[in-house]
């Protein structure tokens, strides 16, 4: 009975010991609840744009993270079409003022007569953009040549072009260890925005290059696009030397084999060609001329080769551009995607056979000049001699001397050339009357190279009356223009 007892008081001691602990951590929580200081928050650490771990190959290149800028150099804009008066935009608290504006010449053809080309819009890549006023008297196209003669076009056709066809363009992105990781990173998220903004779709093949090459693929869809061009994010898989004639001369090959659509082929470098396997250049520029690729080049730092680069689009027919810090990586993009949609388009026959210089100068709507140049060797096609004749009329005007005397000075310094030199009517009077009109100015042009030296066994002469006209016979002065002489040039 006594030991029953005592655990039932031992049970009940226990239970109100528990009860009065329990009770004590409750009110010791509350306590400590009430005095101590507020919990630190951590802030979020931003998640980094890409993942910077990456595997280079082996470079030999030295990154320099700085951006040179030139003095007085202007930011590249993205481009703004403008039809009235200039749009001057601001960047970093500065306000550029358009004093020059340039016109890029591309996409050359010729034929045994004309000539034709693409002109950009007078731009000076600072966000404006300007039109061309076609009905401007002075607007002129010029040919020179390496003695400085110079002749000026007289009959030319300019036309402004909305272009809603579908290209195929190659881009080739330099990731050579030169560039850095963070570079081609920005390079890759550039491009990506550029193609987004583009306002059609076009056809994209896309090659990363260091030392190697890497085809990324060839897709229409933003999403495939997106996954070739993110395949590898930054420098990683990269980082080895600079091999500029591999990724052209591969490229090339690729897009040959595309034919349905227009092709461009646009290349970023920073650096020089160091890494290549092919050490030819012409051959690679040959390739393009033959598949009627222009390569558009961009020179990015003052480290770039410009001169070569230049040079593979000028002889390609493409474009040149260069610019010098990352943030432009995307405005030059846009404008390279721009002008293939929105250009002017030339045709003309040239007025010189040994030109090396096609000089251009043209007023805008906006009233200011712009200008430019094309610099190529004369192919011998036929050309438009500077001379025109009165209605019915046959005689050489006196203003027209000049022009005959520069035409038996190029003679006489090619004189195992011959020329067939063809003349021109209107459209007014019978046909046959048109024939012999246009055979006696052809004489006449004959007989006053005679006069200067040429031996007549030189000179054939063709009469054409009316039926080659280069212009409509609707007003006075396209008359004028199609009483005219024409010259091509013949091999012994």
């Amino acid at each position: 009975m006594g030991i029953h007892f005592s655990s039932i008081r031992i049970q009940t001691s226990i239970t109100i010991l528990v009860l009065f602990f329990v009770t004590a951590c409750r009110e010791s929580r509350e306590l400590f609840a009430e005095v101590a200081p507020p919990k630190k928050i951590t802030p979020a650490v931003p998640k980094p744009i890409y993942k910077k771990t990456f595997n280079p190959r082996p470079g030999f290149e030295p990154f320099d993270g700085i951006d040179r800028l030139p003095a007085n150099y202007s930011f590249i804009y993205e481009p703004t079409f403008i039809t009235q008066k200039p749009i001057i935009k601001k960047r970093i608290g500065e306000t550029y003022v358009p004093e020059k504006l340039t016109i890029n010449t591309y996409a050359f053809s010729k034929s045994k007569k004309e000539i034709k080309f693409r002109m950009s819009y007078p731009t000076n890549l600072k966000g404006s953009y300007h039109k061309i006023n076609t009905a401007d008297t002075t607007n002129a196209f010029r040919f020179i040549n390496k003695y400085n003669d110079t002749c000026y076009v007289t009959k030319y056709t300019l036309t402004e072009v909305r272009d809603t066809s579908i290209y195929h363009i190659g881009i080739i992105l330099d990731h050579s260890g030169s560039m850095g990781d963070e570079r081609c990173a920005e390079l890759q998220d550039a491009l990506a925005e550029s193609l987004k903004k583009s306002s059609k779709r076009n056809l994209i093949s896309l090659w990363k290059f260091d030392s190697g090459i890497s085809y990324e693929g060839t897709a229409y869809d933003s999403a495939t696009i997106q996954k070739m061009l993110y395949r590898k994010r930054g420098m990683d898989g990269f980082g080895g030397g600079t091999a500029i004639n591999d990724a052209m001369d591969r490229a090339l090959d690729t897009m040959a084999k595309y034919n349905k659509y227009k092709p461009v082929l646009l290349l970023f470098t920073d650096g020089y060609e160091n890494a290549s396997k092919n050490k030819n250049t012409k051959s690679i520029v040959e390739k393009a001329l033959v598949n009627h690729i222009p390569v558009f080049t961009i020179a990015y730092s003052g480290g770039a080769d410009s001169v070569n680069l230049r040079e593979i689009a000028n002889e390609t027919n493409g474009m040149y551009f260069q610019c010098y810090d990352r943030s432009e990586f995307e405005e030059v993009f846009n404008n390279q995607l721009f002008s293939l949609n929105r250009y002017y388009e030339v045709s003309m026959m040239p007025c010189m056979f040994d030109y090396e210089k096609l000089s251009i100068s043209a007023g805008t709507i906006s009233e200011q000049r712009a200008s430019g140049e094309k610099i190529f060797k004369g192919i011998r096609e036929t050309i438009s001699l500077n001379v025109n004749f009165e209605l019915d009329k046959y005689e050489i005007m006196p203003r027209y001397v000049q022009e005959i005397e520069q035409m038996a000075s190029y003679l006489t310094k090619n004189n195992t050339l011959s020329i067939i030199i063809s003349g021109h009517t209107d459209n007014l009077g019978d046909d046959n009357y048109n024939i012999i009109l246009s055979n006696k100015r052809a004489e006449a042009v004959k007989a006053a190279l005679v006069k200067l030296d040429i031996a007549a066994g030189r000179i054939a002469t063709i009469g054409k009356g009316e039926t080659e006209p280069i212009t409509l016979n609707d007003t006075d002065n396209n008359r004028f223009r199609n009483r005219r002489i024409e010259v091509e040039i013949v091999n012994n």
